[in-house]
């Protein structure tokens, strides 16, 4: 595993600030997470009960799989001017696989250059301080957005699963995008 990083620190960019999700942040997120348009692509729903949020929050609070082989970052964004919740970024960093990044931002802050800020802060985590070799989000094929904002920032396609999923009624193809430690760090 990496070396020693403070999990519990802010993450700060230039308009963001990164905070480590707790429990308590179910509350003030849930209302904001009940906007469909946010799972289009994704095979969820949006939460049913801040209680239920919460749980999962509790959950991730740990910082680590109950079998201590991965690493859950996870952080809710916020406006660093506002302090305004946005949306929510996440690394899962294996003990020896590529890291997995997500992302979920509020439909009101769509196409602002937020995901693109932050998530590149999450990656300058992965590759500098946890010395993680490569980088790899899983995206519904459909999801013309998220796959122009990966490549933009160097991640490029290295297959395409074929019915990887079935959800909302429909068989969703799945494209894995991967970014190498060596490419990020040559930018």
């Amino acid at each position: 595993m990496a070396k020693t990083v403070d999990i519990e620190a802010l993450l700060l960019t230039e308009r963001l600030v990164l905070e480590p999700v707790r429990e308590r942040h179910a509350r003030e997120l849930f209302a904001s997470l009940q906007d469909a348009r946010i799972f289009t692509y994704m095979p969820e729903d949006p939460p049913g009960t801040p209680e239920a949020l919460a749980v999962r929050y509790q959950l991730w609070e740990r910082r680590v799989s109950p079998d201590g082989n991965e690493r859950w970052l996870n952080w809710v964004v916020r406006l660093a001017a506002t302090g305004e919740p946005i949306g929510l970024l996440q690394a899962t960093v294996p003990a020896q696989a590529p890291a997995i990044v997500a992302y979920l931002f509020f439909p009101t802050h769509w196409g602002r250059g937020y995901a693109r800020e932050g998530l590149t802060r999450v990656l300058s985590l992965l590759f500098e301080e946890y010395g993680v070799a490569c980088a790899a989000a899983l995206v519904d094929t459909r999801n013309a957005r998220s796959i122009a904002l990966l490549r933009g920032l160097g991640f490029r396609v290295t297959k395409t699963i074929r019915q990887a999923d079935f959800y909302k009624g429909r068989v969703r193809d799945e494209h894995r995008l991967q970014l190498e430690r060596a490419s990020w760090l040559r930018r």
